[in-house]
């Protein structure tokens, strides 16, 4: 299979290298407009370089392309690729706002293709042991937590660039709620910016109260003030509790009166990449744990919870101001 990269950045470059250990793919072209960066990623492949990714459609012979690149980065990427019948994988988020990504969606449904997203705790261990231990449970509550420092791009602390902190990086705990407690209907939501952040121009802290379709309840909060990573989540059921702790990768918690701990480390980039070739290759989306229409609910979700907490009023999933 040949495969072709749009975006030459860290993430782009972590997933090149699992694309490198996936057998019978190659990364044959590489796209940046930067493109000393787009070279030294070509040049230990011997793939071919473009700046202009129109280009390298037109002159690639491509099975699939990935793409990733900043939220503000979006354009057509996408739909070029779906309008030539070429599977997509996208780094998430997969558009900045969810007016942009339902345009793509509507070309990508239209031509049929695969497509991936950069879900990535979704192909955790402790992911799946989760949903086997609560698969005969009911689940009451799901409590999740994303905190840490600033983001390292400076086109993080804009929200119009990047959706600031929810839609760059808690994003993966709220998927995880939607993954586990299914569709949320309604939000409430509360943030501040009281802590010493001026580079950024968005709360520096956000809490929010979720309501699932199916009754259940979640809490997710974000932080971008902490001098650790911390992404976990809990899940609280019947006759259950399991705490999922995604900085270690590790699953603890109580089942009736008998204890679980299990320490699963994972390659999760490796996963959801080669599920992903694995799809382009069977030509089977259900290898696919989130595929693009899956990944923009929660960007929809994302940005819901960034209007509850500015406005201070419930919102309804996907009606929001910012679209």
């Amino acid at each position: 299979m040949d495969i072709g990269f749009i975006g030459a950045g860290k993430m782009a470059g972590t997933l090149m290298e699992k694309v490198d250990d996936f057998e019978g793919a190659e990364i044959t072209a590489i796209c940046d407009i930067d493109e000393e960066a787009a070279r030294a990623a070509a040049k230990p492949r011997n793939a071919a370089v473009y700046t202009d990714h129109g280009k390298l459609y037109d002159e690639e012979p491509l099975d699939a392309v990935v793409v990733a690149i900043p939220p503000f980065a979006y354009d057509d990427q996408v739909t070029l690729a779906a309008d030539r019948g070429i599977d997509v994988f996208v780094e998430k988020p997969v558009a900045l706002k969810p007016e942009q990504g339902r345009a793509t969606l509507e070309a990508i449904e239209e031509a049929g293709i695969v497509t991936g997203t950069g879900y990535v705790f979704r192909y955790d261990e402790i992911t799946e042991k989760a949903l086997e231990l609560l698969a005969d449970r009911e689940i009451a509550m799901l409590t999740g937590r994303y905190w840490s420092g600033l983001l390292a791009s400076p086109w993080g602390n804009e929200l119009d660039l990047s959706g600031g902190e929810i839609v760059t990086r808690t994003t993966h705990v709220y998927d995880l709620v939607r993954y586990l407690g299914g569709e949320v209907e309604r939000v409430t939501a509360a943030s501040t910016d009281r802590i010493g952040t001026p580079e950024i121009d968005y709360p520096d802290a956000t809490t929010a109260t979720l309501t699932h379709e199916n009754g259940i309840i979640s809490t997710v909060s974000s932080a971008v003030t902490s001098p650790e990573w911390t992404a976990e989540l809990d899940v609280v059921g019947d006759d259950i509790h399991l705490h999922l702790d995604y900085t270690t990768q590790e699953l603890t918690g109580t089942i009736g009166d008998e204890e679980v701990h299990f320490e699963l480390p994972t390659d999760r980039y490796g996963n959801e990449i080669h599920s992903f070739l694995e799809a382009v290759r069977r030509g089977d989306p259900t290898h696919v744990r989130s595929d693009y229409a899956d990944a923009l609910r929660t960007l929809s979700l994302n940005w819901t919870v960034i209007d509850a907490a500015e406005t201070g009023e419930p919102a309804a999933v996907g009606e929001t101001r910012r679209s």
